[in-house]
């Protein structure tokens, strides 16, 4: 009578922590879940602590696209930049390059330097929510993105 008992116990504790876990891991999903790092559509709303208005002669947002094989694709607002990024846990470092030479009126391409300047200057990132905030090496914030759905 003893080893049935101690079975049923053993059976009622496994369903019972097989519930809590099929449970636990949907809330996880609904709940305030983080988008990924790759693969989301990373629209730049600051640059060095300068707020990134949509400006005359702009061609389109100033975002940022990572893909799990180490491929950047982002744009100024103007030209389309590639490139690659290394990432280790925390720490990123991106090597960006201009794909195209678009005219653009000069203010919109200021700012695009000043947007692949601090791509360069980024060593680490943090997700909270839906932004994206890239860090330098002494944790000042040169780029903070929200994650968007693709126009």
């Amino acid at each position: 009578m003893s080893s049935i008992t101690f079975m049923m116990k053993r059976f009622f504790f496994i369903v019972t922590f097989m519930t809590l876990a099929a449970c636990s891991s949907r809330n996880t999903v609904t709940t305030s879940r983080s988008p990924s790092l790759y693969s989301t559509w990373w629209r730049v709303v600051e640059v060095d602590g300068r707020q990134q208005d949509f400006l005359a002669g702009q061609k389109m947002d100033v975002f940022i696209t990572l893909s799990v094989q180490g491929r950047l694709n982002a744009s100024g607002g103007c030209n389309n930049i590639g490139g690659s990024f290394v990432r280790s846990g925390s720490s990123i470092g991106f090597s960006p390059k201009v794909a195209t030479r678009i005219a653009c009126p000069p203010v919109v391409l200021s700012r695009e330097r000043l947007f692949v300047d601090a791509l360069r200057k980024a060593s680490s990132f943090l997700i909270e929510n839906r932004e994206l905030r890239l860090l330098d090496r002494s944790g000042n914030e040169v780029l903070k993105c929200i994650a968007v759905r693709r126009p």
